[in-house]
């Protein structure tokens, strides 16, 4: 029978981790506990090996590979989604273990809460009552598989097929950043029909928030821990604004936008940008600040969707994508890799370009492809 248990049991002990080579050993208990959510896991094959992603890119490749515990593409996010499914996430992106609906492969790829990219988790009698085998939401009949050719795809549920059943051990190797996690208010009271996408939102947004603090702050200043998404009726232009009231950031959504989107969860993470980052607007220009919020959304949080082409009288200083590619470009092509930090904990200047690289901001925007 298919576990559909909403909250989330006893956090795994060390007495029953095992590694993908040595299956039934330890002293497990006759029913493995369901995940923490939200915590990171190594999911171990027990026909051999362990699931792994390709790359922090969407579309990315899930196969599997030998166990490596100094890997941190085995690591996966695990989160109870509610109604019993669970998402299977690469760690510090939206991109979810997703099945493709006609062909049966899995991939990797931007988690917009649709069934085929949630999965119910079924504990079997396989080592020991250790092992879980991954339902489709989708179709509760097809089951997270190690292909023949070790990439990981969808088959007919087999409890007793060892390419089904997988070990989820938590990882003692990094722990997800909590520091910052944010308690978040909703309103959605002029628009009661998407109460349920803003709650799924709000879980996404929350879950990320600490990786945008990470990337943004890195500790030199608190980010707030507490804000509001309210569902506006006044919003027009733009997808969402953010504002400060009464001392309290608040992220207000376009409601028609949303009727319209409810697969953008990254409109919502571009304007968390703007609750975690230094209010410091004299410093910062208009342009730096989008272009950093969507630098965030566009190649760290849904990494492969920024824009990469742009018109001629597009420059670094337009803000959005074409800030957020710039950006993008200094600090890979330079290794600059806290260069978002630098811009926007710095009293901001032109001559910050020179400083890091030796060329002016306009010179390295030519530079950039387009």
């Amino acid at each position: 029978m298919i576990t559909r248990r909403t909250a989330a049991a006893t956090v795994l002990s060390a007495a029953t981790f095992v590694s993908a080579m040595a299956f039934g050993a330890g002293s497990a208990s006759a029913a493995e506990p369901l995940p923490s959510s939200g915590t990171e896991y190594r999911i171990s094959s027990y026909a051999g090996g362990a699931l792994q992603w390709d790359s922090r890119n969407a579309g990315s490749n899930v196969v599997v590979r030998d166990w490596n515990e100094s890997s941190a593409q085995q690591i996966w996010s695990v989160r109870d989604e509610g109604n019993g499914a669970w998402s299977v996430k690469v760690p510090g992106t939206n991109n979810a273990v997703d099945r493709d609906r006609g062909k049966n492969t899995v991939g990797a790829w931007n988690y917009i809460g649709a069934d085929n990219q949630k999965w119910w988790l079924e504990n079997t009698s396989m080592g020991n009552g250790r092992a879980w085998l991954l339902h489709s939401a989708s179709d509760g009949n097809l089951c997270l598989t190690r292909g023949a050719d070790l990439n990981a795809r969808v088959a007919s549920c087999d409890a007793g097929d060892p390419a089904q059943s997988w070990n989820l051990d938590r990882t003692t190797g990094t722990t997800p950043p909590s520091a910052n996690r944010p308690t978040i208010d909703l309103d959605y009271s002029q628009a009661p029909d998407l109460g349920p996408w803003l709650e799924q939102q709000k879980r996404t947004v929350a879950d990320y928030y600490p990786t945008i603090s990470d990337l943004i702050t890195k500790g030199a200043f608190g980010a707030p821990t507490y804000f509001k998404i309210i569902l506006d009726p006044t919003v027009k232009a733009n997808p969402a604004y953010t504002t400060v009231r009464n001392g309290v950031k608040e992220i207000h959504v376009n409601i028609d936008y949303t009727r319209g989107n409810r697969n953008d969860t990254g409109f919502l993470v571009h304007e968390a940008v703007h609750v975690a980052v230094w209010d410091n607007p004299t410093s910062r220009p208009w342009w730096l600040g989008e272009g950093l919020a969507d630098w965030v959304r566009d190649y760290n949080f849904q990494p492969g969707t920024g824009a990469q082409h742009f018109g001629p009288t597009t420059t670094y200083d337009s803000g959005y994508q074409a800030t957020a590619r710039f950006i993008d470009h200094v600090s890979k092509t330079y290794a600059k890799p806290d260069l978002a930090h630098l811009l926007n904990t710095v009293n901001y200047s032109d001559q910050i370009w020179v400083q890091l690289t030796g060329k002016n901001a306009q010179q390295l925007w030519n530079e950039m492809p387009k």
